[in-house]
């Protein structure tokens, strides 16, 4: 049964889960972006993105929000790790290291931190040599995802659901309507049950931000992700891509940086760090990672990740020509991690139902 036509600006992860679920569910849907996958633009963050797992506690509704939308979405990733391995998602164990005491507190049953697969705190033993700094050690069960083939394998999957791709740069929601109706002029199927924001700046919105990151690419291979938060405020993170993609290591933080230069420094400090919480992955046998510190370097890349004062902004309201619109954009580094979660509460708005709670994202 056909439900109605959506159209999805946006065909980063977010877009295209959405793309996927609605068609699933019997919308026909119409993507219209200016990147679509297979491109690699730096203000088209899904492709650039390391794409893992990594939990954080629940502390507040929002939080606690989030938390929901990561466990459905872990649970959709996790499925097709296991029945569609070509989709580049796989699953793998995974260690964070913490340098700050507070990190305790992450350890308190009620926020759900520790209530992933699999998790165990790791014991002083297990720590890297030579980093007296950590206080905390933990291990669990992740997923990981090299983010280029999976994009693009969300893209087939939802082109043989019926889903239609239409390349197009818009300034606003009313402009992509338009698109839309050209392309479907004498046509049927125009009318329009609703339109998503998947944008993920948004458009024009002031609270929207981006902020740049450096990463690093390299062929050594890594079984696992390792994330190491320093008492700075910085976090070093190793994340392998599977079918080939090398392994992510990373990164820097620089909100409203809007340079798309190459800090040698940077990649310095990132090759250093790396080799310090993990130097199992180094390589010394091979002459060409001999001015790398061991790293065979594939590519060290800028991306700019779509931030949001208030986080997410995910809620409903009607355009001027009282079509629905969706707000989905805005999720920050968090977009792969809690993308199915969003893409079901979309389908909840498009359907006219209340999300599963108040929406405590909603800040404008």
């Amino acid at each position: 049964m056909i439900k109605g036509q959506v159209i999805i600006v946006g065909a980063g992860v977010l877009g295209l889960s959405c793309a996927l679920q609605l068609s699933r569910s019997g919308y026909t849907v119409t993507v219209i972006a200016r990147d679509l996958p297979g491109d690699s633009h730096i203000d088209y963050a899904s492709p650039w993105a390391g794409a893992h797992f990594r939990p954080s506690p629940a502390k507040t509704p929002v939080e606690q929000l989030e938390q929901r939308l990561m466990r459905d979405t872990y649970s959709e990733l996790e499925r097709l790790a296991k029945e569609h391995p070509e989709s580049g998602v796989k699953i793998v164990p995974a260690i964070e290291y913490f340098d700050s005491a507070e990190a305790d507190s992450f350890l308190a049953k009620e926020n759900g931190y520790i209530d992933w697969p699999d998790f165990r705190i790791l014991k002083s033993e297990e720590y890297p040599a030579d980093h007296e700094s950590i206080q905390l050690g933990v291990t669990y069960r992740s997923w990981v995802l090299n983010s280029p083939v999976y994009l693009q394998w969300c893209r087939k999957q939802a082109e043989e659901q019926g889903v239609g791709f239409v390349r197009a740069t818009v300034a606003s929601m009313d402009e992509a309507v338009s698109i839309f109706q050209q392309e479907k002029r004498g046509n049927e199927g125009s009318d329009i049950r609703a339109v998503i924001n998947a944008t993920g700046r948004g458009l024009n919105d002031p609270d929207s931000f981006p902020s740049r990151g450096q990463f690093i690419i390299v062929s050594n291979q890594c079984d696992k992700t390792i994330s190491h938060h320093w008492a700075d405020g910085s976090s070093t993170v190793i994340i392998p891509r599977p079918l080939g993609g090398g392994t992510v290591i990373g990164g820097t933080k620089e909100p409203n940086n809007w340079s798309e230069d190459i800090s040698d420094t940077a990649t310095e400090t990132i090759l250093a760090r790396v080799a310090g919480i993990c130097p199992e992955l180094i390589d010394r046998e091979n002459p060409v990672t001999e001015n790398t510190q061991g790293f065979d370097i594939r590519q060290v890349y800028i991306a700019r990740r779509p931030m949001r004062r208030g986080g997410l902004r995910l809620e409903k309201e009607n355009m001027n020509q009282g079509i629905p619109l969706i707000h989905c954009y805005g999720a920050g580094a968090s977009g792969f991690k809690i993308s199915w979660g969003v893409a079901r509460q979309v389908e909840l708005l498009v359907a006219d139902t209340q999300l599963l709670v108040n929406n405590p994202l909603e800040t404008s």
